[in-house]
């Protein structure tokens, strides 16, 4: 008997790509398949699409929630899971012909629980970014460097026992990747980058919003995991970590993006605030120790609450 693999899809008014994306998944070179649909109260068509593939390939089923996020769908989607393995896509998104077939090839053969590839980001111009999954073939290193999207991987499905991505929370797969990552045995790696990632115009990120600083409550959440399991220092030190790259200089970052000027200050002073709540040594990071001297200037500027200096070199 063969392994079955099961694809979750969350869908949420995806009618413009939502054909791309199954199309992607029905055609692939494995064809062991339980599909999943999930219709996440779609306004749109996408929930009849979904039902007319349904209606033609029985490997699909559709299931239609009232509408609760990406990690809810996702949720719901793991509890109909009846595969060996899991993999997950985005509904925007769609993969390459060989991607399943791939990656189960390489998780069966080295007894993995998680399998990783790389990607491409597909930009609305046509233009095609590489982006690394990670560079090793098979580690059994808690936490490898690896990208933290949840979509560029296969996972054995009891991984998901006592794990489910966070509801109403901003950076799920920061959530949760690291925690899988860490509660692996063992994770392979195919170097191809057989998931593309579809990088929509219109995107959201310069909007000024408080859920950026959910960024810390991803990452506390993975610390608290392992805490809780078996206190691994070495990987406690390398999460924390996380706080300088994600919460001091990426999120540092989006806010003097921001169209609107003027909110810009309030959000530094509470990323600052978040920053030491959560990470109070920061200061004695390896990352921070070794930032450049530009960045090294900006920290010390955003000590000493001179907001207003930071955001006038950012905007130089």
């Amino acid at each position: 008997m063969e392994i079955v693999v099961s694809v979750v899809v969350p869908i949420y008014n995806v009618e413009k790509y939502l054909s791309r994306c199954i199309d992607s998944i029905i055609g692939q070179s494995y064809d062991k398949l339980q599909i999943i649909l999930v219709n996440d109260g779609s306004k749109d068509h996408s929930l009849e699409i979904s039902k007319e593939y349904e209606a033609k390939d029985k490997r699909i089923i559709v299931l239609d929630k009232v509408n609760g996020g990406l990690s809810d769908a996702r949720n719901y989607g793991i509890k109909y899971a009846t595969g060996e393995y899991i993999v997950f896509i985005d509904s925007d998104d769609f993969i390459k012909e060989n991607m399943i077939e791939k990656m189960l090839e390489k998780i069966t053969m080295t007894n993995s629980d998680i399998c990783v590839c790389d990607m491409e980001y597909l930009y609305d111009n046509g233009n095609i970014e590489f982006a690394s999954g990670g560079d090793f073939d098979v580690t059994s290193d808690k936490l490898v460097d690896i990208n933290n999207s949840a979509c560029n991987k296969m996972y054995k499905t009891s991984m998901f026992s006592d794990i489910s991505f966070p509801i109403g929370k901003y950076y799920e797969d920061l959530a949760t990747i690291p925690i899988l990552m860490h509660k692996a045995n063992k994770v392979c790696k195919v170097n191809e980058a057989f998931y593309v990632y579809y990088q929509r115009s219109g995107s959201i990120a310069h909007s000024a919003n408080k859920k950026i600083f959910d960024i810390y409550y991803a990452i506390d959440r993975c610390i608290q995991y392992i805490k809780k399991h078996d206190n691994d220092l070495v990987s406690i030190k390398k999460l924390q970590s996380l706080y300088v790259l994600h919460g001091l200089d990426i999120t540092t970052v989006r806010i003097k993006d921001f169209d609107d000027k003027d909110i810009r200050k309030e959000y530094l002073v509470e990323n600052m605030k978040n920053l030491k709540k959560y990470y109070p040594d920061y200061q004695n990071d390896e990352r921070y120790k070794h930032a450049s001297m530009k960045k090294k200037l900006i920290y010390k500027l955003m000590e000493m609450n001179l907001m207003g200096v930071v955001l006038k070199i950012y905007d130089r």
